[in-house]
């Protein structure tokens, strides 16, 4: 779908990132650039996600379950 909107654009932001992406109009400096922003986004998310399995998956090597149990633990 595509949706055809005005905005005000620094000029010389935009000549620096379609010198750098290589890209020969406007329009197909934007999508990349929102292309590019959208897949690091992603690609965070998915490195939190698997650094927090990982994290859950090594809990029980950080559990002291006799603390756990202890009545001392809870008061």
């Amino acid at each position: 779908m595509l949706k055809r909107t005005t905005i005000e654009i620094d000029e010389q932001l935009l000549e620096r990132a379609q010198q750098a992406l290589g890209s020969p109009t406007i329009r197909a400096t934007v999508e990349e650039a929102l292309r590019r922003a959208a897949d690091a986004a992603e690609d965070e998310r998915e490195a939190r996600r698997q650094h927090q399995l990982r994290y859950l998956e090594t809990l029980g090597e950080h559990l002291d379950l006799e603390v756990l149990r202890s009545d001392e633990m809870w008061r």
